[in-house]
C-alpha cells in the first residue's frame, strides 16, 4: 500500500496555546503499467502499480515455466521497473482508485497461472494453444478492466 503523503501545520492562538494539525492525504489513484523484461523465449511480462512518488510500487505477476507450471509471484514494494537491468518497455494502461486497488491481488490470484504444458519434449494438451506470463498478464488485465480496477 502507497505510504500517505503528510503535512504538518499549526495554528497559534491567543494567549500562548498552540493547536497542531497532522493530516494524512492519499493519492487519489495510482498508475498502471504493462511491463516487459528480458526473457526467454520471449519477454517477461507482468502487471506494475506506481504507488509511491518514487516511482517504486508493486508487481502482479507469475513466473516459472512450461516444463513445471507457474506460480503467482507477486512483489512489492517493488523498485521502479527501469531500475532492472532486465527492463524493455513500460506500457501505460490506465489508472486506479486508492480504493479499487485493495481489489487487485483478489482478481490477479483468481486468473489461475499456466500450468505445466510439456513432460520433456512431449506436449501435454497438444490441442490447447501454450500459455506463458505472457497469455496471463494479458488475461489478468482484461479482468482487471472488466471489473473496472483499471480505468482508462
Amino acid at each position: 500500500m502507497a505510504a500517505p503523503f503528510r503535512f504538518r501545520a499549526s495554528i497559534t492562538l491567543a494567549a500562548e496555546s498552540t493547536v497542531a494539525l497532522s493530516h494524512v492525504l492519499l493519492p487519489v489513484s495510482y498508475n498502471v503499467y504493462l511491463v516487459s523484461s528480458q526473457g526467454l523465449p520471449r519477454s517477461h511480462h507482468a502487471i506494475f502499480f506506481e504507488i509511491e512518488a518514487d516511482g517504486s510500487g508493486f508487481t502482479f505477476q507469475v513466473t516459472g515455466n512450461i516444463q513445471q507450471g507457474m506460480t503467482h509471484d507477486h512483489k512489492g514494494p517493488a523498485e521502479k521497473p527501469e531500475n532492472s537491468d532486465s527492463f524493455v518497455s513500460k506500457v501505460y494502461l490506465g489508472s486506479t482508485s486508492h480504493g479499487n486497488y485493495k481489489r487487485v491481488e483478489e482478481i490477479c490470484n483468481a486468473i489461475e497461472p499456466p500450468r505445466k504444458q510439456f513432460d520433456g519434449p512431449t506436449r501435454l494438451y497438444p490441442g490447447v494453444p501454450l500459455r506463458r506470463c505472457q497469455e496471463w498478464t494479458q488475461e489478468a488485465i482484461a479482468a482487471l478492466k472488466d471489473a473496472g480496477v483499471i480505468e482508462a
